[in-house]
C-alpha cells in the first residue's frame, strides 16, 4: 500500500511537471495557469495528508492518535468543496456567455454555503465525508462542463478540438467521478476492518481513476504543448456565440 501511495505522488507530481512544460511553450494561456496551479496545490494537500499514517506507524507519534489528526477529514472535507468549486471555475473561464458564468458562479457558492453547512451542522467535519457534498459537487461539474462542451460545439475550436488541453482535462475528469463516485457515496459506510472486501475494491478504484486522471491529464500536456496556439480561448473564434 505505501508503494500504491508513493506512486500515486509520483504521478501527481509528474502531472504539474507536465503542466509546467506546458506554460513553458504556451506562457499566455492564463487558463491552464491556473490549472497547473490547482493540480500544484492538490500535490501539497496530499503530502499533508499522509499525517494521520505517519501518526498510525511511528511510536514517537502515538500521542497524536487521540487528536483530530489521526484522520484526515479534517483536511479532505474543506479541500472536497474547495477542488469541486476549482475545477468549475476552470471550465467557467473561458466562456462566453456571461448568463452562464453566472449561473456557473451562483452554483459554486451554493456548493459551498451547502457543503460548510452540513458539516458542521451535522458535527462530521472530522468524523466523515458528506455524501451532500459529492453528490451537488458531482452536478455543479457536470453542468461545467456542459456549458463548456456547448459554446465549444457552436464555435469553430471544433475542428481542432483534439489539440485542446482543457478538451483532454473534461473528459479525464468526467470518466474520474464517474468511476469514483459509487465508492465515494458508500465508503463512510463500508470501508472499514468489517468490510475488507470493500477496502480493496475503494484502494483498487480509487488507484485506477488516479491513474487513469493524471494519465490524461500528462499526455494533454505534452502533446499539446507544440499544437495549441491559444486554442481554447473563445476570442479567437470567429463563429462563436
Amino acid at each position: 500500500m505505501v508503494y500504491v501511495q508513493f506512486s500515486m505522488y509520483i504521478l501527481k507530481g509528474s502531472s504539474v511537471v507536465a503542466g509546467l512544460y506546458f506554460l513553458l511553450h504556451n506562457p499566455k494561456d492564463k487558463t491552464t495557469r491556473f490549472f497547473v496551479a490547482f493540480l500544484a496545490l492538490i500535490f501539497l494537500v496530499d503530502i499533508v495528508g499522509y499525517i494521520p499514517r505517519l501518526i498510525k506507524y511511528n511510536e514517537p507519534l502515538y500521542f497524536l492518535k487521540d487528536t483530530f489528526l489521526q484522520n484526515d477529514y479534517w483536511l479532505y472535507n474543506p479541500f472536497i468543496i474547495i477542488g469541486f468549486s476549482m475545477y468549475a471555475w476552470y471550465f467557467r473561464l473561458d466562456l462566453k456567455s456571461k448568463l452562464r458564468k453566472r449561473i456557473i458562479a451562483f452554483a459554486i457558492v451554493l456548493l459551498n454555503i451547502v457543503g460548510y453547512a452540513q458539516l458542521f451542522y451535522d458535527r462530521i467535519f472530522f468524523t466523515a465525508h458528506s455524501k451532500l457534498v459529492f453528490l451537488i459537487g458531482f452536478l455543479v461539474i457536470m453542468m461545467s462542463i456542459s456549458f463548456y462542451y456547448y459554446e465549444l460545439l457552436k464555435s469553430d475550436r471544433i475542428l481542432v478540438v483534439n489539440k485542446s488541453v482543457k478538451m483532454y482535462i473534461s473528459i479525464g475528469y468526467l470518466f474520474y467521478n464517474l468511476i469514483c463516485m459509487p465508492v465515494w457515496m458508500y465508503s463512510d459506510k463500508y470501508y472499514n476492518h468489517l468490510n475488507p472486501g470493500f477496502a480493496q475494491l475503494y484502494n483498487f478504484t480509487i488507484s485506477l481513476a488516479h491513474i487513469l486522471i493524471y494519465g490524461i491529464y500528462i499526455f494533454a500536456f505534452i502533446y499539446c504543448a507544440k499544437n495549441n496556439d491559444q486554442i481554447d480561448n473563445p476570442n479567437k473564434s470567429s463563429v462563436y456565440r
